[in-house]
């Protein structure tokens, strides 16, 4: 177990090769992905798993314990930016790693309650019951799911109509005032389009009365750590609706595994009669049957224009229960 992130960043390579040996495994479980977080966020109580198998990896467990209020919670790291949380147990060795994984959850000192959250259907967390101590396992969230047709000019038969009319209207609409296009960060203008995307993502949740999620500037200063990493890597696609040359829309998405995940947009609110927003998810849509994407997931939440394109519902799972060795804790008289 290691417990800082100096020494588990020695476990980078591997980690990375069992990553490609786990089919299941999604952007939110790569080492850089999770390493990033580490070093931004700082939690106080890392606990790292690792679990080998003459001596390869073939398991790990990225844990941390947080205080809330006057609990001591047990979690995966990567809560409240990852839409997929999950250990990483290669295939071969998965049943061993998780009986393994719940026998050793209690001897762990230093937490009270278990929240496991955001865990994909495919878990192997969700295969086998910890028979020794009780827990609960509850949906959490769910993720809207659009299946793909296997060439573009098809995208429209998975389209409703209603749709279909809005992309057209849209899209006529912003012709009229002039050259449109849609740009693909590369390494040299990456942190540009970032700036686009924090900007106009905040003054939209400004403009509805709230910060939203990238106003703050640790969330940004993850997002321009992880962003090169996961470029290089091929993942990250990160596009610009452009009005004139003026951005009007970004949205970052990860292709991954036949999947484009739809982590984030923005859009300029002066703009929202053009419906830019639509525009730039039907443009990705495009570029994610062109590179052989089987569905677009659109993650974490419903939000109604989700379920505009179509979409179906994927479920995401809670495992909660409290620490069988630990004294219950009664309230104070």
């Amino acid at each position: 177990m290691l417990r800082d992130i100096v020494s588990a960043e020695r476990l980078v390579p591997e980690w990375d090769e069992l990553w490609q040996r786990c089919p299941d495994a999604t952007t939110f479980q790569r080492p850089e992905w999770v390493f990033s977080w580490m070093q931004i966020f700082q939690p106080s109580t890392p606990l790292l798993i690792e679990f080998r198998h003459n001596n390869v990896l073939v398991g790990v467990a990225p844990l941390l314990i947080y205080q809330r209020g006057s609990e001591r919670v047990l979690a995966l790291m990567g809560g409240g930016i990852s839409d997929y949380l999950d250990v990483l147990f290669e295939p071969a060795y998965a049943e061993e790693a998780v009986e393994w994984f719940w026998d050793m959850l209690p001897t762990i000192s230093g937490w009270d309650t278990l929240e496991l959250t955001d865990l994909p259907p495919t878990s192997c967390l969700l295969l086998k019951n910890p028979l020794k101590w009780e827990y609960a396992r509850t949906l959490h969230d769910v993720c809207p799911v659009l299946t793909l047709p296997s060439k573009p000019e098809k995208l429209n038969s998975v389209l409703s109509h209603r749709q279909r009319k809005n992309l057209r209207n849209a899209r006529n609409r912003l012709r009229s005032l002039g050259v449109a296009r849609i740009e693909i960060a590369a390494e040299n203008n990456l942190h540009e389009i970032l700036s686009s995307m924090f900007r106009l993502h905040t003054n939209r949740w400004a403009k509805a009365g709230e910060p939203g999620v990238l106003a703050d500037r640790p969330v940004q200063d993850f997002h321009r750590h992880v962003s090169p990493k996961l470029l290089q890597k091929r993942v990250l696609r990160l596009y610009t609706l452009r009005l004139n040359g003026r951005a009007i829309a970004v949205l970052q998405a990860f292709f991954e595994r036949q999947v484009a995940y739809y982590y984030l947009q923005g859009f300029d609110t002066e703009f929202a009669w053009f419906s830019p927003g639509t525009q730039i998810l039907g443009a990705v849509a495009e570029d994610a049957v062109r590179h052989g994407m089987r569905a677009v997931n659109f993650l974490r939440g419903r939000e109604r224009y989700k379920y505009i394109w179509g979409t179906q519902d994927s479920p995401t799972y809670r495992i909660q229960g409290p620490n069988p060795l630990m004294p219950s804790r009664q309230p104070a008289a």
